[in-house]
Order: structure tokens, then sequence, then C-alpha cells
């Protein structure tokens, strides 16, 4: 809590006079080679308002630079307004005493800009669990047999992909691109990726080259077809065949389209028909 507060000091028993927010700047990181010298790190501003000396609460002698911002620290302190018979008052920096989850939130993560694919992850008609494994998809967390050594876990008998027979590490650019057989499942649908190396920039791309709205979801439900091949050929000896692939595409985008707009519809059959 106190490292989303700000202190208004009154008495200042309650506030730390170096990690608390209470001046413009935690004191620590302004005066940090001061406060390297500090006896007590924990002291609070009541303390260093009521010491004797500030030259007291340091381990002397000091260095030339901590010994500069001393200095600094002099003026700074005789302008604190310091009031022993008032009670110090804690506020959240975003304006108020009242915690918000969502404030919060928004603090954290305002100068953070994530991709724009994950929008059109959670904004695509698909179920939740699909959602799911897009989003594990991009993240990087899903379990192919590369994630799986990378953890630590002894695939046997190795980390190839199981879907060719090119003897390459199963990882998600080639399981999902750049393996033959994928290759083949994506010409079935006329998709052709871009040499882009960030997974989510290639899927963008490709969205924008093909103007086709629904993108997101044909694409969804392709690589989710595509991981549960992988995972028959793994768990239950199944036989991957492209031709397999596409029926089951086929008919998961038909059983999809009840989550659809009616409005849609009409447009991803007419799409879907002449594959």
């Amino acid at each position: 809590m106190r490292g989303i507060a700000l202190c208004t000091v009154g008495d200042g028993a309650s506030v730390s006079f170096w990690d608390d927010l209470w001046a413009n700047e935690v004191l620590s990181s302004k005066f940090s080679c001061l406060y390297s010298f500090a006896a007590n790190t924990g002291i609070s501003v009541k303390q260093i308002m009521l010491s004797e000396d500030l030259d007291s609460i340091f381990n002397l002698p000091l260095s030339q630079v901590a010994h500069d911002q001393l200095l600094d620290l002099h003026p700074f302190i005789q302008s604190v307004s310091y009031d022993p018979e008032r009670k110090d008052v804690w506020t959240f920096i975003w304006g108020n005493a009242t915690y918000s989850s969502r404030k919060y939130y928004k603090m954290v993560f305002q100068n953070y800009h994530p991709s724009p694919i994950f929008k059109k992850i959670w904004k695509s008609k698909c179920t939740p669990r699909l959602k799911f494994f897009a989003w594990l998809l991009f993240v990087d967390r899903l379990n192919t047999r590369n994630m799986l050594v990378r953890r630590h876990f002894h695939v046997q008998p190795n980390s190839f992909c199981v879907l060719c027979t090119t003897n390459t590490h199963e990882d998600l650019d080639h399981l999902f691109f750049n393996c033959p057989f994928a290759a083949a499942c994506w010409q079935r649908l006329d998709f052709q990726w871009a040499s882009i190396q960030n997974i989510s920039e290639r899927v963008l791309n490709l969205m924008v080259t093909t103007g086709i709205p629904f993108f997101m979801k044909i694409f969804i439900f392709a690589a989710w077809e595509l991981w549960k091949l992988r995972n028959s050929k793994i768990f239950d000896q199944g036989r991957p065949t492209v031709s397999l692939w596409f029926r089951n595409f086929k008919s998961q985008v038909l059983l999809q389209l009840v989550r659809v707009r009616e409005d849609q519809r009409p447009c991803i059959i007419q799409w879907l028909e002449p594959l």
C-alpha cells in the first residue's frame, strides 16, 4: 500500500523519511549516495525533525558526494511543513483515500501498450476456450515440445515436430507456420505468411493483406485444429492429413457460426464454400 500512497506530513510519526513518498520524490532515490550512509534506513520523519543534528543519523565519515548531498538536504528539511499537533494524512497517488483495483491497474499499466492482436482475440466471436488457446499462442505459453524443454521436462523421444519429418524442434514458429504440414494447411486457405519474426505482427500483417473482416476467427479455428491434430498424433497415435484438418476446420467454423451475428454469417459461408 505504501508503494502507491502519498503522505501529507503532520507529526511525521507514520512516515518513513527515506522510503515513503511524502516529498516530490522518494528521498532514498534523490539522495542515493547519502542514503547509503544512513545509520537507520527506516527512520521516520518525526525522528529526523526531532534529532539534534543531521550528522548524528549517518555513519561517518561521509564521502565527498554524500557530503554534498547532505548540504542539499539541510535546506530541504528546513522547508518541511512539520506540525507535531496534526496527524499524518495518507492518500493514494491517484488523489483520494479510497482504494480501487481499476485505478491501480490503470496506474500500473498506463504506459504499457500491448499488441493490438490481443484486442482482436478477446473481441472475436470464439468460445472462451479458443480465445484462451490463442492468448497462450501469442504470449508464447503454449506447451509445445520446445516449451516443455525450456521448463526442464524430459521429452521423449526428442523435441522434434511430429507433423513432419524435417527433424526440426517443435516451437510455435515451426508448428504453426514453417512446418510443411502447417504450410500445406494454410495453402488450403490461400494464406501466404510474410517473413516477419514476431508472430503477432505476422498475423496482423496478413489480416490487413487479405482484408477478411473475420480473419481473427478463421486464424484461431485453423490454429486450434492444427494443435488438436498434433495432440492426436502424440497421445492417440492419430494420422494427421491435410484433408482431415480441413474437414475439422470447416466443421469448427460452422459450429461457431451460432456465436456470430446473423448479418455476418452469410459472408463467412460465402468465403468457406469455394474452399
